[in-house]
């Protein structure tokens, strides 16, 4: 995997959403500064990857290999730069078993990894269900989770503005927590479903109000 784009890119976006929207970060000690992690987050705009690595491991010295929908490798020099910047492609909505193998390896590696864990963007910026991709590779992997809340990306391209609008960013980063480790054999639904649901409170914690999950 190339990464050499991913701190000019985070350092400039992240330099950027200090500048015109006010961005700050909450929670960079809890950044792990050794060995593999995975970041789970919320999700709410196409600029969050490069934010999120801005205000995490670019705050530590450390690259964080995102994944991305496998549409986004053919987009016009945004998929190019993507692909020089650690992120790992997969099929959404799939098991994607060679996806799945890279990043076990990655994190047996020693590298954090990043997720999106609702699979996709929240318009509204409201959490959304969690998929479970999340919580396998934790209990498979028997690494950290990093949990990270994002706000207020979702108010900046509002309906189909086509330039940026008036908002805060605000960034905050959680403690590390674990799940149950199962490296091998069939994983219970129960204790997948109880991890998934972890990872949907922590991340919960750390959003305002208006963008924690529907009761």
């Amino acid at each position: 995997m190339h990464s050499w784009f991913f701190r000019p890119a985070a350092a400039l976006i992240g330099g950027l959403a200090r500048l015109l929207f006010d961005a700050r970060i909450e929670g960079v000690g809890n950044v792990p500064r050794a060995g593999s992690f995975i970041l789970v987050s919320n999700h709410c705009s196409n600029l969050d990857p490069p934010l999120i690595g801005w205000a995490t491991g670019n705050q530590v010295g450390r690259i964080v290999h995102f994944m991305a929908k496998i549409e986004m490798r053919s987009w016009p020099l945004l998929g190019w730069l993507a692909t020089q910047s650690g992120v790992v492609f997969v099929r959404r909505g799939e098991r994607d078993r060679a996806a799945q193998q890279l990043l076990l390896a990655a994190l047996s590696d020693g590298r954090p990894i990043g997720i999106f864990v609702e699979g996709t963007r929240s318009r509204d910026g409201r959490l959304k269900a969690v998929k479970a991709g999340a919580a396998l590779l934790a209990m498979r992997s028997g690494v950290a989770l990093l949990p990270v809340g994002i706000a207020g990306t979702h108010r900046m391209f509002p309906g189909r503005a086509r330039w940026p609008h008036a908002t805060r960013i605000t960034i905050r980063i959680g403690e590390t927590f674990t799940l149950s480790h199962k490296p091998s054999g069939r994983l219970d639904r129960a204790a997948l479903a109880a991890g998934t649901d972890r990872i949907t409170t922590e991340i919960a914690e750390l959003l305002p109000p208006e963008q924690r999950p529907a009761r």
